[in-house]
């Protein structure tokens, strides 16, 4: 396909789409739409976590390092999954004892804990009414929508549009929790976009039985905001209890060996390179994440630096965090123009989209 056409999930939508757009959303843009979602160095209730591994030597070994550099105790949350999800040749020495059997109990105890600080973020401030004008400009220009997150904030605003859902919206078939129980003939509508979701989603729920990596027919969406618990509270029986999710890491096995994310990763590859602008939104770029840096590094490498633009925390242009963040994108990217650095935040920006 060449890179100016279209691309085939566009076809047959009410405004003709000339450009092919992409926007790529990091940790600070559901923090800046939703305050009270954590940030990546955050409390987890770190005070419960270390009681419920004391008795553990290695995965009290592994908070404790993750937690002492910080006055606050705090743990910056993907680092230590990463940590505990990509286990070290020395873990398995005799004399580790049962280090990954208590490192996988510390990890999913870290899920739950994560799973819950998004529950509670959603009984606080949310701002819809700038979530709701995204999501419209995401549909009015055809956009593919690519994120490192794990939350759901954006796919229940986007499913609130008419072109987006979850069942067809996430590059893969992916039928709610409720057919578990029950049969539905009529699906709806075939998603025009697509919300990539490169990590996993907190609403991917494997049907019960299925062992990792998860098949992709296994994979299920489940969240409240369909009315799916409320409505079938019998569902969860049927689901693993923990959703797919994979940390980012320095290698890409994990990646990898998730047959759902090469499928996902794939598509976003093709997405990015048929870009003709590509928007990156509250999007740290990790040194540490290898894979993304790969992916951007191939897929861009025809796109013209003017048209990347960056969208990031409230600095000021001449802050030395802001030259920073100049520095991180242009090592990867190239000579990205000043002019398409934006640093007055997420919010502000999507208050401006006509």
């Amino acid at each position: 396909m060449s890179s100016r056409e279209p691309a085939p999930w566009h076809a047959g939508t009410a405004q003709t789409v000339s450009r092919n757009r992409v926007v790529v959303t990091g940790a600070g843009f559901t923090r800046a739409l939703v305050p009270g979602a954590p940030l990546l160095v955050d409390d987890f209730n770190n005070d419960a976590l270390e009681k419920k591994v004391r008795g553990l030597p290695n995965a009290s070994r592994l908070l404790e390092w993750e937690r002492s550099p910080r006055r606050n105790g705090h743990i910056d949350v993907e680092r230590l999954m990463t940590r505990l999800d990509s286990l070290m040749p020395y873990d398995y020495a005799e004399d580790a004892d049962n280090a990954a059997n208590e490192y996988a109990f510390l990890l999913s105890e870290l899920k739950r804990a994560f799973l819950d600080r998004l529950h509670e973020a959603r009984k606080w401030h949310i701002h819809h009414d700038e979530l709701a004008r995204f999501a419209r400009y995401c549909k009015a220009n055809g956009c593919c929508c690519i994120t490192f997150n794990y939350d759901d904030f954006l796919d229940e605003a986007l499913a609130r549009t008419d072109s987006w859902n979850p069942y067809w919206g996430y590059g893969f078939f992916c039928p709610s929790s409720r057919d578990t129980i029950a049969s539905f003939e009529e699906l709806e509508h075939r998603s025009v976009l697509r919300l990539l979701k490169l990590h996993g989603s907190v609403n991917w729920r494997p049907k019960l039985g299925y062992a990792n990596p998860v098949a992709i027919d296994s994979i299920t969406h489940h969240h409240e905001w369909a009315g799916v618990p409320r409505s079938y509270p019998q569902v969860a029986g049927h689901l693993e209890p923990e959703p797919v999710m994979v940390p980012p890491v320095l290698s890409k096995s994990s990646l990898v060996e998730q047959p759902v994310l090469r499928l996902v990763w794939s598509h976003a590859f093709n997405s990015l390179a048929e870009a003709h602008e590509v928007t990156f939104i509250g999007y740290s770029f990790p040194t540490t994440d290898m894979a993304a840096q790969t992916l951007f590094t191939e897929a861009l490498k025809d796109l013209p630096q003017k048209d990347i633009n960056v969208v990031n925390v409230n600095l000021s242009r001449e802050d030395s965090e802001a030259e920073t963040v100049r520095a991180r994108y242009r090592s990867v990217l190239g000579d990205i123009p000043d002019e398409q650095f934006h640093f007055d935040g997420a919010l502000d920006w999507i208050r401006r989209l006509s």
